[in-house]
């Protein structure tokens, strides 16, 4: 397994952050319109917005960010990272509840936080569930 700080697993680390920053402006963005122009209520937008952006996040991670072309594995790969990706759901809905009702922190700067935290998980689940397997 490579290693995160050899000079492919720091690019791999970069492409990932730059997927990352995308999908951190689409859920953001997207957060931002449905609760403040749509007015929906925040949790459910949170939801919704997790959804738009995990669309982008499973395909660019596995081509660009993981090099991982193979379709052979790609429905198991796209459901692992499903698996993943509702486990970071409940986790991203329940700390956004505690974060904005209990500690009383803006929505939006509550998801950066969430985000930034579920990100690091992410790179390294998304790594061994994207990682070539040799045949």
């Amino acid at each position: 397994m490579q290693a995160v700080l050899s000079r492919d697993g720091f690019l791999q680390l970069v492409r990932f952050m730059i997927v990352g920053v995308a999908s951190a402006l689409i859920d953001l963005g997207s957060l931002f319109i449905l609760v403040e122009r749509a007015g929906v209520w925040y949790l459910f937008a949170s939801v919704i917005a997790f959804c738009l952006s995990y669309g982008v996040s499973s395909v660019f991670q596995k081509i660009w960010t993981f090099r991982n072309t193979d379709r052979t594995t790609a429905h198991q790969q796209f459901a692992l990272h499903l698996i993943l990706q509702l486990c970071n759901l409940a986790l991203n809905t329940g700390a956004m509840y505690v974060l904005v009702e209990q500690h009383h922190l803006w929505y939006l700067m509550a998801r950066v936080v969430v985000d930034g935290a579920i990100a690091i998980e992410s790179f390294f689940i998304g790594r061994w569930i994207f990682r070539h397997r040799s045949a």
